[in-house]
């Protein structure tokens, strides 16, 4: 079932970003306007800031973001909510309207920044901006089908488990098993120094996660040429390789990856907290006195 809700949750994304390019195709020539020519153009009353889209724009984008991060926090902290669906599927699921929202906010403002607005714009940007390294962070702790974060031991114990029916069940001839644990130790090596937790070390690992299926193609070769398997055996064996070789190169930065993501968590929740008050000040403004601080009259 969450299997399902997350490829639901891809769908509804991949039409988003569809619809949303067809909008740029056809209107996007008027957030590229200098100022002073944009009212001359046809979109200019109902694109500009305080026009009836653009107005709308900024509501639906600010509702959707709120949205998010209730439903996501909401899973997290109450108790009635821990047994509808794995954290993953909401994490998918704030991650999308996290993104979608400040898509339309972006359009909502069509680049026309000053006073507050400015800050709380770019507080947005920066909160949307981190909420993609979080979901990179998030995916190097591995996880029970629950989505529950794994003990050390746990990970070890998967460690040990798919060696062993990497040997066993697939019957790998040990130079395959010696390739594999040579291409999982490379990736535990690649910071010099015992891989201090330093945002130094994200790059390099970043670059590691993007090099692994050219390393992982590489296994596949040598596969095949030692035996001919179904082509269903062969994804099924693919997916443990590539599960082994993750699961060492989180091992390996389980301490590095912890600390990171502390203090990511806090530089989330400050540009947060600055873009929730900046917003309330500036629909303030927009209720009480009808004018905007983002200056889109």
């Amino acid at each position: 079932m969450s299997v399902q809700l997350d490829r639901l949750i891809l769908a509804v994304a991949i039409l988003s970003a569809a619809a949303g390019t067809a909008f740029l195709a056809k209107a996007g020539g008027y957030y590229l306007l200098p100022l002073w020519e944009r009212p001359d153009s046809p979109f200019h009353k109902v694109l500009k800031p305080s026009g009836e889209v653009g107005h709308s724009f900024g509501w639906i984008g600010a509702g959707l973001m709120l949205l998010g991060v209730v439903l996501y926090s909401g899973r997290k902290r109450l108790a009635a909510l821990r047994g509808l669906g794995p954290m993953r599927t909401w994490l998918n699921f704030h991650i999308y309207l996290c993104l979608t929202g400040p898509f339309l906010v972006a359009l909502h403002t069509a680049a026309k920044l000053r006073g507050l607005g400015v800050y709380s714009f770019w507080s947005m940007a920066v909160v949307a901006a981190s909420g993609i390294i979080g979901r990179w962070l998030y995916q190097q702790f591995p996880r029970t089908i629950r989505g529950e974060a794994m003990t050390l031991a746990e990970i070890r114990a998967e460690q040990a488990d798919l060696r062993e029916r990497l040997q066993t069940q697939f019957g790998l001839a040990p130079s395959l098993l010696k390739a594999v644990d040579a291409v999982a130790e490379r990736s535990g090596q690649r910071t010099p120094g015992g891989a201090a937790a330093s945002l130094l070390t994200l790059p390099l690992l970043l670059v590691d996660d993007l090099l692994r299926p050219l390393r992982l193609s590489k296994i596949r070769r040598q596969l095949l040429k030692q035996r001919r398997l179904a082509r269903r055996e062969t994804q099924a064996l693919l997916a443990l390789i590539r599960r082994q070789m993750a699961i060492a190169r989180r091992v390996a930065f389980l301490d590095t990856f912890r600390r990171v993501f502390t203090y990511w968590h806090v530089i989330h929740l400050v540009f947060f907290a600055a873009m929730v008050v900046l917003l309330v000040l500036h629909v303030g403004s927009e209720v009480f006195f009808g004018a905007s601080l983002v200056g889109g009259r």
